[in-house]
């Protein structure tokens, strides 16, 4: 492994630890608050606090499990309409409502992590909410991508088409940018590059690949 690798797996890591501390924390408190209640209605809420909290939790492993872990089976095949469910899931802490426009059954583990990711990475730009369109594609062996996120505010990380493309030095990026660095990486590990247009209401994020 070379200091790039070592870089993107440390970021990688810490942007796993930093998108569960919150729930996991949570869920401690509220059995904190279980442990010291006597009252019904405290321990209810605390109840309630842990619930959720655990349900963040594991709808954030399951996507971490998708996007960075070597999901796919003995052929190495993506299960899209379980894809499907995960980032739907997740991305109901967000707000955001998801428009899934693929009719493939699997796909292999390179175009889904693809698909997945920046499906992610649009949802993201998203801090108030708003909805997602995400489509893919595949004919004659290519792959196309194309992730559209609007709502009342896009933001997505500061330089992300950079990141996207490899044009960043990983060794200057933060935790949060991690995710947009693994995703520009497998693009171009499939031949190809996302492209990005940002408006102030809208994000386009599209690619063509040859896997």
């Amino acid at each position: 492994m070379d200091m790039d690798g070592f870089e993107l797996v440390s970021l990688l890591c810490s942007r796993l630890c930093h998108d569960l501390v919150s729930p996991v924390g949570a869920v401690t408190n509220g059995l904190e608050v279980l442990a010291d209640e006597s009252d019904p209605e405290m321990r209810e809420m605390a109840m309630r606090l842990i619930t959720q909290s655990a349900d963040r939790a594991a709808h954030r492993l399951q996507f971490s499990r998708l996007a960075y872990g070597a999901s796919g089976g003995p052929d190495g095949k993506v299960d899209l309409g379980e894809a499907k469910k995960v980032l739907a899931t997740v991305l109901e802490d967000h707000k955001v409502n998801l428009d899934w426009r693929c009719d493939l059954g699997s796909a292999g583990r390179m175009p889904a992590k693809l698909f997945t990711n920046t499906a992610f990475l649009g949802a993201e730009s998203l801090p108030r909410g708003g909805f997602l369109t995400a489509a893919l594609s595949q004919q004659n062996g290519a792959t196309r991508i194309e992730v559209t996120a609007t709502g009342p505010m896009v933001r997505p990380i500061d330089g992300m088409g950079e990141i996207l493309n490899g044009l960043m030095a990983i060794g200057t990026l933060a935790p949060r940018a991690a995710q947009a660095y693994y995703t520009g990486l497998i693009a171009r590990l499939m031949g190809g590059k996302l492209d990005i247009t940002l408006k102030p209401d809208q994000l386009f994020l599209h690619g063509s690949f040859v896997m």
